[in-house]
């Protein structure tokens, strides 16, 4: 799902913990946006997994579906690697998924929670190319949840907690929670708003995943990994289109069963029609 953000002078401060929901009575509409990105990422990862190391394209589209009382966000995501490729082993990951945000709480501090369904395809798999252990489905849940902090003159905190089941390779569960701080500046035109924000992530997640590192029976719910990612991002705001320009450097402190501690650059390519 693709979900915006607005961009004004402001400094926010890491959050671990959300007040209570509050009941609203305003007409709530979940995200009906059409995206589009295309960006270049340094290596291919799946929940902090090394599936490619080598540089690759990732694409997607994402645009809502409303069924009767149902309102859909439907996406098509695909990461093709450039270099390095193998027959052996994963180089390429293609990615089908449809979410239903629930509204909880709406401007200016919105809470939802999204449910999601999602399709992986590796058509070049792991070792011996099994196609169970190459492709994969999930169910997935998240928490969104800005709050803003009044008397630090704070306006808004972002912090997200997701969950993740896998219902083919692994039957195995993935927890993450995080949390975003910003600072940027907005320059207003007559038509067009230009901002400008730095963006910092810190993640730490859990699973009982195997990882390439370890064979035989799955480990228990354990730590999986770390995160940290800054996002420098150049948006620009017209009416009806939202571009975003952002260049990402990100490390991964894994568990052993991963492999050794990675890091990661990316440069993406994002476009919102409101």
């Amino acid at each position: 799902m693709i979900i915006s953000h607005g961009a004004r002078l402001a400094l926010a401060l890491i959050c671990s913990a959300a007040t209570g929901l509050q009941a609203q009575k305003r007409v709530m509409v979940p995200d009906d946006s059409i995206g589009a990105m295309i960006g270049v990422e340094s290596r291919l990862l799946w929940r902090d997994i090394t599936l490619a190391d080598a540089p690759g394209v990732q694409s997607g589209v994402s645009f809502p579906v409303r069924f009767p009382r149902l309102p859909m966000q439907l996406e098509v995501d695909g990461w093709t690697t450039l270099a390095r490729r193998s027959s052996r082993n994963y180089s390429d990951q293609y990615t089908a998924s449809a979410h239903y945000q629930w509204i909880l709480a709406d401007r200016p501090h919105p809470k939802s929670l999204v449910f999601g369904y999602a399709e992986y395809w590796n058509p070049i798999g792991g070792p011996g190319n099994q196609p169970d252990r190459a492709n994969t489905r999930e169910l997935t849940v998240s928490g969104l949840f800005d709050i803003g902090i009044q008397q630090l003159g704070i306006r808004t905190v972002h912090f997200q907690l997701d969950a993740a089941r896998d219902l083919a390779r692994e039957r195995a569960t993935w927890i993450r929670g995080s949390a975003n701080a910003s600072i940027g500046t907005t320059i207003q035109g007559a038509r067009t708003d230009y901002s400008l924000a730095a963006i910092l992530e810190l993640a730490v997640s859990a699973s009982d995943l195997r990882g390439p590192l370890l064979s035989g029976p799955r480990p228990a719910l354990g730590f999986h990994s770390a995160n940290a990612e800054l996002n420098l991002q150049f948006r620009t705001r017209l009416q009806a289109l939202d571009a975003t320009t952002a260049l990402t450097f990100g490390t991964a402190v894994r568990a052993k069963r991963l492999g050794t501690n990675i890091g990661w650059v990316g440069l993406r390519q994002s476009l919102l029609l409101l």
